[in-house]
């Protein structure tokens, strides 16, 4: 059986894309399967692979940008090509973090209060008026996450505690993307869910992130040692099953498939707040689900091996 594993592309996250692509490699290898290195930087290199190598089945880890946002899947859609993951609108809504927040409110998810801003629209200048005020009538100077609506990794994020650093948290943001996205700040841990979807859905253990500095930074998710990871949280029975609800009804939420991981922040009083999905989660030494289906007795190789398996026999 051949896997094709695409990584790399062209993103902001194309560093965290090649770890993740070549751990996908090695462990479907030892797994036994026929496996395709398909490392990649443009869409034109996926077509040109498309055209040179056949295979029955892709392994998805790209991350971010067409990768990541649902164009990729809705070409392989087109030519009929299963894949792991997601299928398009799931990616596309969930890798964008202004649609999805919408989704969540609409279905009763809780999710943080804010504002959005189109730089294309407004300007830099009409985008920081805009959030300036959602701060001062809102939020009256508590804290405040400012990011890019379509970027992940933690990438040109910043929490802000004051209207002046407003001009230069947006700057940042608008490095990354034209769309930024101002909300409330959630004061507690730092939690994800990993959620298993071969048709009834389910919910692994909760994980708790701890990192050195106050935000769990890029840098803090993937330099060894810069993050302390509970995996199961050290939390009370009642709060994970609540955090564990509200990932499920996330990814139910954005129609996500097979796989995705939930990020959320947990209030001081145990009420879960859902960040985002991604449905192409990091597979790196340091990532996330990785730990979450050892929680559960599943090694990398059994994880990489469930994910194919089960891209193939919902083809079938």
């Amino acid at each position: 059986m051949k896997v094709l594993v695409l990584y790399g592309g062209d993103s902001p996250e194309r560093e965290v894309s090649l770890a993740s692509g070549k751990a996908v490699l090695e462990a479907a290898s030892r797994c036994g399967f026929d496996v395709l290195d398909g490392c990649v930087e443009t869409v034109k290199d996926v077509v040109r692979l498309m055209n040179e190598r056949d295979c029955d089945v892709i392994f998805i880890a790209l991350h971010g940008s067409w990768g990541e946002d649902g164009r990729l899947q809705a070409f392989l859609d087109f030519y009929d090509i299963p894949y792991t993951g997601s299928g398009s609108e799931a990616c596309m809504l969930a890798m964008n973090k202004v649609l999805s927040k919408y989704r969540f409110q609409r279905d009763g998810i809780p999710t943080p209060d804010g504002v959005e801003a189109n730089l294309f629209q407004e300007g830099i200048n009409g985008a920081c008026k805009k959030i300036l005020e959602y701060y001062d009538y809102f939020l009256n100077g508590g804290k405040m996450v400012i990011k890019p609506a379509r970027c992940g990794s933690t990438l040109g994020v910043s929490v802000i505690t004051s209207s002046s650093d407003v001009y230069e948290a947006v700057q940042l943001a608008s490095s990354y993307d034209s769309l930024i996205i101002a909300e409330r700040y959630i004061s507690g841990k730092e939690i994800t869910v990993a959620v298993w979807d071969d048709d009834k859905p389910q919910a692994f253990p909760v994980i708790e992130i701890v990192p050195k500095n106050s935000l769990y930074s890029y840098k803090a998710k993937y330099t060894p040692g810069n993050s302390a990871y509970f995996v199961p949280a050290q939390l009370e029975d009642s709060i994970a099953k609540k955090a564990q609800e509200a990932a499920l009804m996330a990814h139910i939420s954005l129609g996500c498939g097979l796989y995705s991981r939930v990020d959320m922040r947990l209030d001081t009083q145990g009420n879960p707040y859902v960040l985002e999905v991604n449905t192409v989660p990091g597979l790196t030494s340091t990532s996330l689900v990785p730990k979450a289906a050892k929680a559960i007795g599943w090694d990398f190789d059994r994880f990489v091996k469930e994910l194919i398996q089960n891209t193939l026999n919902k083809k079938l």
